[in-house]
């Protein structure tokens, strides 16, 4: 019985060699570990990069989409001063309204006497 106990307690207590492969295992493991943690850091960061890039870029959209509405509302702002401004010109330059002025600052219609009739001749006659 006592060589049955030594035999049990010598397999199951790990020699030098078997050590060494128990620390490889663990240290390879911590190795592969570490690299899956880098990647999947990397990937996080990379995902997180193209997350705020979408982000600024969707941001500068709603900007320039805000900034060309102001610019059709400013457009069709002044496309209608324009016209108002068009129709008030034609209005101040109508011969009637000029005719009524000129009759109430007392101006008159020119006389026979005033008028010149000209005739155009020809410069070989």
């Amino acid at each position: 019985m006592l060589v049955a106990k030594k035999r049990a307690s010598q397999s199951f207590s790990p020699g030098r060699q078997d050590v060494k492969r128990i620390v490889a295992a663990r240290q390879h493991g911590s190795r592969r570990l570490a690299e899956q943690k880098v990647k999947m850091i990397s990937f996080m960061l990379v995902f997180a990069l193209t997350a705020v890039t979408l982000v600024a870029h969707f941001t500068y959209l709603v900007d320039v989409n805000h900034r060309i509405g102001r610019s059709m509302e400013e457009l069709q702002a002044l496309q209608d001063e324009s016209k108002h401004l068009k129709l008030e010109m034609a209005s101040l330059q109508s011969p009637e309204r000029l005719q009524k002025l000129a009759l109430e600052m007392g101006l008159k219609y020119p006389g026979q006497e005033q008028m010149v009739i000209l005739t155009a001749v020809a410069a070989g006659n």
